[in-house]
């Protein structure tokens, strides 16, 4: 039997390697920083005309584990620590400042097309899915009680709810393995906030998710 040149193996391995890291069938997970970035439209909390309320800013670290189904189609399952979002007052209410805060749970499930080739360095994608958003922890502020039952405590929870989810991003690839991806993640995402008092607030939350992770392909 004629033996393989050892430069012949090496290089099968090598292909393989590339094939592996960037074609259909394969894994990879990634790790990093999320930003959650709320843009609220708030209706009036009832009651209180034009007492309105808005979400702040949080953050936190995520990761998400992704398959190849074909050398562009992808599909994505990212979850993450739950930021903690202070809720405040608007409109009528806008002095009051902080009157609660809570914790945001959103596992999001994304198919995505990915342009280029299988193994282009620079590979942008854009995606599309859903999330299902769940909010715990919910903690209020004497200000709320002070405004909605003065001598008393006032309590709230918010509904869980289903968003959708686009994206749009890109990946770029430090060797075979190891990659770079950042994405902006805009999503719909509509609640109800309810106060121990009776009182209930809709939400439009909808928040813009910016993140950038380290990357590696199985």
């Amino acid at each position: 039997m004629k033996a393989i040149p050892l430069a012949c193996i090496v290089g099968m391995l090598l292909a393989s390697g590339n094939v592996l890291a960037q074609s259909a069938g394969t894994w990879s997970g990634k790790v990093g920083y999320n930003q959650f970035r709320p843009q609220v439209d708030s209706g009036d909390i009832t009651g209180v005309p034009n007492g309105k309320i808005d979400v702040g800013n949080g953050g936190g670290i995520f990761g998400s584990a992704a398959y190849m189904l074909t050398d562009q189609a992808s599909i994505e399952l990212a979850f993450g620590v739950p930021p903690k979002l202070d809720i405040e007052g608007r409109g009528t209410i806008e002095k009051a400042g902080k009157i609660a805060d809570t914790k945001v749970w959103s596992p999001i499930l994304m198919l995505q097309y990915r342009f280029g080739a299988a193994d282009s360095t620079f590979r942008p994608y854009v995606g599309v899915g859903g999330t299902y958003t769940k909010y715990t922890d919910v903690t209020t502020t004497p200000m709320l009680s002070m405004l909605t039952n003065p001598g008393g405590t006032t309590t709230a929870s918010i509904d869980s709810a289903w968003g959708v989810v686009g994206q749009v991003g890109a990946t770029f690839k430090l060797n075979d393995r190891w990659f770079i991806d950042g994405s902006v993640v805009p999503m719909r995402l509509k609640t109800t906030a309810h106060l121990s008092t009776g009182q209930s607030v809709d939400v439009s939350v909808n928040p813009l998710l910016v993140n950038l992770a380290l990357g590696y392909h199985f």
